[in-house]
This record gives structure tokens, sequence and C-alpha cells, in this order.
């Protein structure tokens, strides 16, 4: 694959943007963020329907992942409540 050079204007404001994006992302440089961003917007023209999917996707990881965090919370909170309740009977811990 041969690589081509291509002159970009973009505004300050929006190239500030897009260099968070890149630190946030760990990109290697701003080309790699670039390109990134302009694969997926692509995707999305291309492949709508994909591009749902993959949102949808995303989304049902993340419920999953809190739905998790939001167990083993409830589970420390249970341990830590019974733990309380042993040390005010004056019983020792197990």
């Amino acid at each position: 694959m041969n690589d081509v050079i291509v002159s970009l204007r973009i505004p300050q404001p929006m190239l500030d943007e897009i260099k968070d994006f890149v630190t946030k992302n760990y990109y290697v440089d701003i080309s790699e963020g670039i390109r990134t961003i302009l694969r997926d917007s692509w995707l999305k023209f291309e492949q709508p329907e994909l591009s749902i999917l993959s949102k949808l996707t995303k989304d049902i990881e993340v419920e999953l992942k809190q739905k998790k965090e939001r167990q083993v919370k409830r589970e420390v909170i249970d341990e830590l409540n019974k733990i309380r309740e042993l040390i005010k009977e004056g019983g020792n811990l197990p």
C-alpha cells in the first residue's frame, strides 16, 4: 500500500480536540487518530446498519460492565455489614 500525503486545513479548536482525542486514546500521532476518525466515519456512511449494530454492541458491553460493578459493590457492602454486625455482637471475625 502506498501512502499518500494529503494537505488538510482545519480550525485550531478542532485540531486541539483531535489532539485530546489522540492523547486519550493512545494513538502514536495525529495522523493515526485522523485516519481512525475518517475510517469510522466512512464505515458509518457506507454501512449505516453495521455502524448501528456496532454502537449497540458497545452500549451493551458498557451496561454489562456497569451491572457487574454494581453487583460487586453490593456484595462488598453486604460483607462489610456482616462484619459490622459481628463486631457489634462482640463476636470474633471468621
